[in-house]
């Protein structure tokens, strides 16, 4: 049975080399990550402004008045 050292010195380079630019994405993800948690911990600071505002619960009018559970609608 011949020896095939060359296929396996090829099979664990193609790992190393496999496993090294994963990493590499992973540091990439990794830097993301961490640039999207600062944003957002900035933008989590400023007040939030709302294209309607709310009314004051006082004046809110209920949508159904004097109704008993289970009673008919009028």
């Amino acid at each position: 049975m011949p020896d095939h050292w060359s296929f396996v010195a090829a099979a664990y380079g193609l790992t190393a080399a496999v496993l090294l630019i994963y990493w590499r994405r992973l540091a990439t993800k990794e830097r993301e990550v961490e640039a999207s948690k600062r944003l957002n911990a900035e933008r989590s600071r400023e007040p939030s402004i709302t294209g309607h505002p709310r009314s004051e619960p006082a004046s809110r009018t209920p949508l159904q008045q004097n109704q008993r559970p289970g009673a008919p609608l009028p």
